[in-house]
């Protein structure tokens, strides 16, 4: 009987062109019958027995009619058990006395996204049983002119979201029985505890996006069923210290909540949500009461340092505390409260969306020192200033974005922050603007794949005096294109992979002085560069250089290998390097010079001072002689004492020695001083190396 009964209305609804479905719903407690009808329809209203028909109808939805407007001069529909109405999107501008006066069982009412701003103060007398009223995104600003509404005693929910001219305060509506209220993005200023008197019943309001400046303490005092209290994005707010008996759920997130946080009046909260505010401190036991707990989110605030009795406190039923993104300073009592973090698992529930390894715990130092942070105050101060310096702070850590949004900043210093090392799981930046940046005498131990990844137009890195050992990987620098100048003198590095600046065309100067372990074996190429003009390597550990160690560095110009321990340089060890003007060997452990000078068209300086016994290979001396007014043109031109003053010492060294005697040939002696004498110039010193040049080959 019942399925006939249901095709019987189908065919009779689908004549007239509606759409039906069968509604099965219960709201509030209230069951309707099994043969409650839902009609959705295009058709307006034209007369208010137009549903006659249909004495089983039980909602109506005649949304997105756009031109339908409630008549002014007449009820809208006559309808015994019509529950439900809603007329979203369409044009309704007014709720007049007698709209609703013949829907005597309406219980929900939906107007979304009208244009109503008017709603007659007995608009619902004839609608006793109205539980439900939701009216968002229309214009209203206080119902009516005198902001009063009456006959809605048993309302239970309110929802006005997205009327931005509604301030709760301008109406006096009596809701005895309202559970529910919602007015985000309205226009609501404050909250106390005369409005609030009127809703006693409430349990759950909701007014984030508002423009609410102050919530009185007391405010939610004698409301005994209230559970929940959503403020979020009240720019306004900067104090949320109020008491409640029964509130489980306080939500400011976003707001400009300062100073400390209390709650200490809020002894049935379960879950707190004060991020992205700026609370500087936590009251200490301040949760001591709050034996419920189970959630504290306190994300993105200016939290400097954790409370030591936080987690001593004895909060059972906790098992989320979020405290990410807060400008913790470096402590050695952050090693404790991590171990207890961990072990009670309390990253549970904070957000999902963020890499796991930003988390405090895992980038935070555990030791006494400093951390400059995104959300710190002095940051602005920067905004005028290109090149910031923060010498000897103890620097520990710092926030990758702390210049992202800062155009001003292209340079950073952090020289001599003795204790500063390079995060292993995050950059160490991120902007588009730094250009330079320098970290000399720290303690970076290594360079990371992350490191540089986000600062995409860096020229030049200086990281002189720190630990870093190996820069094994080719792609360290790969989102630096533009890098110009490297310094990594005074570390640790041991091994540099060949083609670590293989595809950087800027690259001009690399510093690796005092790198006492690098070297390269003879056979190997040493760096390939296309680019770089000046490579020094001073107090290195190189020994043999051959000619294929630096056939990778074609644009080379300038070469340091000062103060290593080279024995042996291949006659053609620079072969490749047909720019190459300056080169210094001094201080190294050479015994033979055989370099074919005359291939080196572009050469002006070289340094061989304090290779003490060094001698010319026999099969070059006349080739040298030849060139002796250009070597010594090439020597004078170098800072420390010359190659000629130390082959003068030698020569002297050896006049005083016991040699043994060799028989000279007169004609030969005197047709070498005849030669000689063409080259002779009238430097003393240089006199007596061509002498010293004549004894070696007489000595062959």
């Amino acid at each position: 009987l019942f399925l006939c009964t249901l095709q019987n209305y189908w065919r009779m609804l689908n004549a007239q062109g509606l759409r039906i479905t069968l509604c099965a719903t219960i709201v509030f407690n209230i069951a309707y019958s099994e043969n409650s009808f839902c009609v959705f329809t295009n058709d307006p209203i034209t007369h208010p027995k137009m549903y006659a028909d249909y004495p089983n109808l039980w909602m109506l939805d005649m949304s997105n009619q756009t031109n339908f407007a409630f008549p002014q001069s007449r009820v809208l529909l006559t309808h015994i058990k019509l529950a439900r109405f809603h007329c979203n999107n369409c044009s309704v501008s007014s709720i007049y006395k007698q709209s609703f006066s013949m829907l005597p069982k309406l219980t929900h009412l939906e107007l979304d996204r009208n244009n109503l701003s008017y709603i007659d103060a007995d608009a619902f007398e004839k609608n006793p049983l109205l539980q439900r009223v939701q009216l968002v995104g229309n214009n209203l600003l206080k119902i009516n002119s005198e902001g009063i509404l009456r006959h809605v005693t048993f309302l239970s929910s309110l929802n006005l979201d997205w009327n931005p001219g509604f301030d709760i305060n301008q109406v006096q509506v009596e809701l005895p029985w309202l559970l529910y209220f919602s007015c985000k993005h309205c226009n609501t200023s404050f909250v106390d505890k005369s409005t609030m008197k009127r809703w006693q019943r409430l349990g759950y309001l909701y007014l984030s996006d508002n423009h609410i400046d102050r919530v009185d303490f007391d405010a939610f005092l004698d409301m005994p069923r209230f559970k929940l209290l959503n403020v979020d994005r009240n720019r306004g707010l900067t104090n949320l210290t109020i008491q409640s008996k029964t509130l489980l759920t306080l939500s400011a997130e976003g707001c400009s909540l300062e100073g400390i946080l209390d709650t200490s009046n809020l002894k049935a909260l379960e879950l707190l949500n004060v991020r992205r505010n700026n609370i500087c401190n936590i009251y200490e036991r301040g949760f001591e009461k709050n034996n419920n707990i189970q959630k504290i989110l306190l994300d993105d605030n200016l939290i400097e340092k954790i409370p030591e009795k936080l987690l001593d406190i004895t909060l059972y039923k906790l098992d989320t505390l979020c405290i990410d993104r807060n400008p913790l300073q470096p402590s050695e009592l952050l090693e404790e409260f991590n171990t207890k973090y961990s072990s009670k698992r309390l990253r549970r529930g904070c957000l999902n969306d963020q890499n796991p390894t930003k988390a405090f715990e895992y980038i935070l130092p555990t030791q006494n020192g400093l951390a400059l942070y995104t959300k710190q105050g002095n940051v602005h101060v920067y905004q005028e200033i290109a090149k910031l310096e923060h010498h000897s702070q103890a620097i520990l850590y710092i926030e990758e974005d702390y210049f992202s949004e800062n155009s001003r900043v292209s340079s950073v210093i952090l020289d001599h922050n003795s204790r500063y090392d390079f995060p292993k799981n995050q950059s160490f930046l991120k902007s588009k603007f730094i250009k330079h940046v320098s970290l000399v005498n720290c303690s970076i131990s290594g360079i990371y794949e992350q490191t540089f990844k986000k600062l995409p137009n860096l020229n030049s890195i200086n990281l002189k005096g720190n630990m870093i050992s190996s820069l094994y990987s080719a792609t360290l620098f790969n989102h630096n294109p533009d890098l110009e100048s490297v310094n990594l003198a005074n570390n640790l590095v041991k091994l540099i992979a060949i083609n670590l600046f293989e595809h950087h065309q800027s690259l001009r100067y690399l510093n690796i002085n005092g790198n006492k372990h690098l070297s390269s074996k003879p056979g190997n190429l040493f760096l390939f560069s296309p680019s770089l003009e000046t490579l020094l390597c001073q107090f290195c550990n190189f020994v043999h250089i051959d000619s294929f160690m630096f056939q990778g560095l074609p644009n080379l110009k300038h070469l340091d290998l000062s103060y290593n321990k080279i024995t042996i340089l291949e006659k053609n060890a620079f072969s490749a390097m047909i720019h190459l003007k300056h080169v210094d060997l001094s201080n190294n452990h050479l015994t033979a010079l055989g370099l074919e000078l005359h291939l080196m068209k572009q050469l002006d300086t070289l340094c061989l001072s304090g290779n003490l016994k060094i001698t010319l290979e026999p099969e070059y001396v006349e080739e040298m002689m030849k060139m002796a007014h250009k070597l010594r043109q090439l020597d004078t031109k170098c800072e420390a004492s010359t190659f000629f003053q130390n082959i003068t010492e030698l020569f002297s060294f050896e006049n005083t020695t016991n040699k043994p005697e060799e028989k000279d040939d007169p004609i030969s002696y005197e047709n070498m001083i005849s030669s000689a004498s063409k080259v002779i110039f009238r430097s003393v010193q240089f006199t007596i190396i061509l002498v010293q040049i004549f004894y070696q080959w007489l000595g062959t």
